[in-house]
């Protein structure tokens, strides 16, 4: 395919805008900024002084071929409810890259491997801070020991920061569900619950609970005998126990009305009460071994994001890769991203 042009459908959102700005650097009137608001895609486009262009695009309704022609990568940054987009994309041999979180719909985009093989495309999931970073540095770790009996994936997330509307819908929408995790007893996991005290690197203890990330379902197809664990807190300590106080009062029963659930993200994302920081710790775990472990610490965890989306679509553009699909681990190691931020980010 000899056009490099990019479409980033979710654009104009939080993470997207970010992905744009990192990607026209390289890729400069390449960059297409898609979404169902053809004002607000033309908006950011003019800020961008036009090195980018705009899109007017609803994937939750039937798209024409016709309408992706020359586009040789999509990246998607909304979630959605089928995988009828990504299936178009795959067929035409658009390669795909999704940051969703949801392992149920990462379930149903591994689906589609045959028809991005015969179609010869790639599609890349798990692609983000959480997954994708928590994918990478636990793959790094859990190597360094012959084998591991634990894995503990702790992520935090600023009270302060600024969440797009789909990371936090997602967020609260998990507090009235339960899961399970294929390497333990089966029994279910309520969110939010089963604390656990880490120490983060720069910022301190904090209280983490486990959490429907998708890399603790992932990551057991590579560590079929380990017991793998995702837990998420924020920086903000009393917030920590309040969510966990609504989980156990089961009041985040009242998040299933949409109108509080909306109001209660306006809310989210207008005050403020704790800082931009984002951070990580992967440790494993193995019996008479000494534990092995790594942490992460930046700000602006849709940056963050940003930054390895960005990353693997000029992978995806610039190399080589396997027809099919694939989680990030799946193709890439960790040291193809630490360059991508501070030294001291890693320790």
């Amino acid at each position: 395919m000899t056009t490099k042009n990019i479409l980033i459908v979710g654009g104009y959102g939080e993470v997207g805008r970010k992905i744009a700005k990192l990607l026209m650097q390289s890729y400069p009137n390449r960059v297409w900024i898609a979404g169902r608001d053809s004002q607000k895609a033309k908006q950011f486009c003019v800020q961008q002084n036009h090195l980018v262009s705009p899109m007017q695009l609803d994937v939750s309704k039937p798209v024409q071929p016709k309408q992706l022609e020359n586009i040789a990568l999509v990246i998607m940054c909304l979630e959605q409810q089928d995988t009828a987009f990504a299936e178009l994309c795959l067929s035409e041999g658009i390669m795909y890259i999704d940051i969703t979180a949801s392992h149920t719909f990462l379930t149903k985009l591994e689906l589609l491997h045959p028809v991005a093989v015969q179609h010869q495309s790639t599609a890349v999931m798990s692609v983000g801070m959480a997954p994708g970073l928590t994918n990478l540095m636990a793959m790094y770790v859990a190597q360094q020991l012959p084998s591991i009996a634990k894995l503990h994936i702790s992520i935090l997330l600023g009270a302060g920061d600024k969440h797009g509307n789909d990371a936090i819908h997602w967020i609260l929408d998990q507090l009235n569900k339960q899961y399970t995790v294929k390497n333990h007893t089966g029994t279910k996991i309520t969110n939010f619950t089963n604390k656990r005290f880490v120490h983060f690197y720069k910022i301190g203890k904090r209280s983490v609970y486990q959490f429907n990330f998708s890399d603790q379902h992932t990551l057991s197809k590579h560590f079929p005998r380990a017991q793998i664990v995702t837990r998420m807190g924020f920086d903000v300590e009393w917030l920590n126990r309040f969510v966990s106080f609504l989980q156990k009062s089961r009041l985040s029963n009242m998040l299933k009305i949409n109108k509080i659930q909306h109001s209660l993200t306006s809310l989210i994302q207008n005050v403020k009460i704790g800082s931009s920081v984002c951070a990580i710790k992967v440790e494993a775990i193995e019996k008479h071994t000494p534990p092995i472990a790594l942490s992460f610490v930046d700000n602006d965890e849709s940056l963050v994001t940003a930054k390895i989306a960005a990353a693997v679509a000029t992978e995806l553009l610039e190399k080589e890769h396997p027809l099919g699909t694939y989680h990030i681990e799946e193709l890439f190691k960790l040291d193809a991203f630490i360059n991508q931020f501070d030294d001291s980010s890693f320790i």
